[in-house]
């Protein structure tokens, strides 16, 4: 059984810790807030750009567009931006959507090449001997549009010369409690098109469709990574809110058990001492 000593000092680490993960948890919900507020602020313009490329790419008079038409046979290569944190303390966040990617990578049965953002992606994908195409940096707490450009841009140039389909894996939010890993097609859009979507609404572009297409490419590709971003940023302060708000309560219960424990061996010190000063005393007699 462990010593008084042994148990008082137990409880003060425990303590140390849990004002820590408080001191986190108040931090997280405070990113979480201003996180939130930029992507509601920010989903108006990415919904817009979305509806304008995948309006352009159902028109009839699109042609041999390459980021309209599936290719089958060119690369053979499957590109996944895959969306970590650069930090833990955030439960099972980036297990999770790396399982995701493994399984739809297993499932598509072509290469996959990855492409990852954040620490943790980078270390899960290399622990497992997967091929990182391109590091594509860290993941920032509040992404900005310029970032995600910096980004776009290199991942666009790899989809023209190396890439026949590109996902980007993300968490979806829909509430604190219910991050839902998502692997979004990006390019080609066929891969978002479907017979039960509406028709496209009659449309005129100068000088013509794929010059257009062409022209919104960078930008829809751009807004596209700077909205999962933003969403995977917002999800990440959300898991990691609720990662320490579990850590605080674990240790709340553990100080509990720790001191009925230290208060137990205390007792038992105690009336160990009495029995034998009456022991003596009756010895004495």
């Amino acid at each position: 059984m462990p010593s008084i000593k042994a148990i008082k000092q137990r409880r003060n680490v425990v303590s140390n810790m849990m004002q820590a993960m408080k001191a986190m948890n108040l931090v997280a919900t405070a990113k979480l807030r201003k996180t939130r507020e930029a992507w509601e602020n920010a989903a108006a313009f990415i919904e817009g750009t979305d509806k304008i490329m995948l309006d352009a790419a159902r028109s009839p008079a699109t042609t041999d567009n390459i980021y309209v038409k599936k290719r089958t046979t060119q690369h053979k290569n499957t590109g996944y931006i895959v969306l970590t944190s650069d930090r833990g303390k955030c439960g099972s966040y980036n297990i999770n959507i790396c399982k995701a990617v493994m399984a739809h990578a297993s499932s598509n049965g072509k290469n996959a090449l990855i492409l990852p953002v954040g620490a943790r992606g980078m270390d899960f994908f290399t622990s497992q001997s997967r091929n990182i195409h391109r590091a594509l940096g860290s993941m920032p707490e509040a992404p900005t549009y310029e970032e995600a450009q910096t980004i776009g841009t290199q991942v666009l140039e790899d989809f023209a010369q190396e890439i026949d389909e590109l996902y980007i894996a993300y968490t979806q939010y829909h509430t604190v409690l219910n991050l839902e890993p998502n692997i979004k097609p990006v390019l080609p859009l066929s891969l978002r098109l479907t017979d039960e979507q509406d028709d496209p609404p009659e449309m005129e572009y100068d000088p013509d469709v794929d010059s257009f297409l062409a022209y919104m490419a960078p930008m829809y590709l751009n807004t596209q990574i700077y909205g999962a971003m933003l969403e995977a940023a917002l999800c990440e302060q959300a898991a990691r809110m609720v990662a320490t708000d579990t850590a605080v309560n674990n240790a709340q219960e553990l100080i509990e058990s720790l001191t009925l424990q230290f208060n137990r061996q205390r007792q038992s010190i105690i009336t160990q001492e009495i029995t034998e000063i009456v022991s003596g005393a009756s010895a004495l007699t």
